[in-house]
């Protein structure tokens, strides 16, 4: 028998920087990206965005989808992730070194009595 019907309603895919099988099995967002995707019933069949998350405090960057590092006088990791805030890591102050007084790089470090330099903040190890 022939169906009293022609053509066919396939679910759409999820849209550009999220994952899954479809709109209606449901699409999350690529890692580093915040965001929500839903059904609708209009074109193009849903709503919501992905968008990059900036990078977090005391590091630098594209935003975590481009990656982010750590500010001078800081050391870290910041990692993209799928799970809110959507990158995991930290950036920490780096204490200050032997023979010199302060709480941290970034907040200043000066060489104690019978010590000469200088201590100033660098990106790298």
């Amino acid at each position: 028998t022939t169906p009293y019907y022609q053509g066919s309603c396939t679910a759409v895919a999820c849209p550009a920087l999220s994952t899954g099988s479809n709109v209606v099995a449901g699409c999350v967002c690529d890692a580093g990206y915040s965001g929500k995707i839903e059904e609708t019933k209009s074109s193009p069949f849903y709503a919501g965005t992905c968008q990059g998350v900036a990078c977090p405090i005391y590091s630098d960057g594209d935003g975590v989808p481009g990656g982010c590092a750590c500010n001078a006088g800081y050391s870290g990791t910041i990692s993209k992730s799928t799970a809110p805030p959507y990158y995991t890591g930290e950036c920490a102050a780096v204490p200050c070194p032997l023979h010199s007084d302060g709480t941290s790089i970034p907040s200043g470090c000066s060489c104690r009595a019978g010590y000469e330099g200088k201590v100033d903040a660098i990106a790298t190890a």
